[in-house]
């Protein structure tokens, strides 16, 4: 059982996706400005890209809302997972999942 673990670890992911999380604030004479950017990391990215793929198939506002802990993140580097997966309870297919960001380890 250790030596599975190890090779658990050592394994690369099928599929990741790494982003950059950064916020600006700016006031002007119209009010005071904040706005979050999710940039791709594609060098870091590995495999499908599903926060790509869920921007462009139910728009990036959607998309936004769906990550469950955008508000708390600080500005930093990180690996969008898939949590919160729903299935259908006669076919057992997924049919629903939230993103969640968690700080990437190199």
């Amino acid at each position: 059982m250790i030596e599975l673990k190890a090779y658990e670890e050592s394994t690369p992911p099928e599929n990741s996706c790494v982003v950059k999380l950064k916020t600006s604030t700016w006031n002007d004479s119209r009010g005071l400005h904040i706005k979050k950017s999710i940039t791709y990391l594609r060098r870091k990215c590995v495999g499908f890209n599903f926060l790509e793929e869920e921007v462009s198939a139910i728009g990036p506002e959607e998309a936004a809302r769906s990550i469950i802990n955008l508000d708390e993140c600080k500005d930093g580097i990180y690996e969008v997972v898939i949590c919160n997966e729903t299935h259908d309870w006669e076919s057992g297919i997924v049919d629903g999942w939230s993103l969640k960001l968690v700080p990437f380890k190199c």
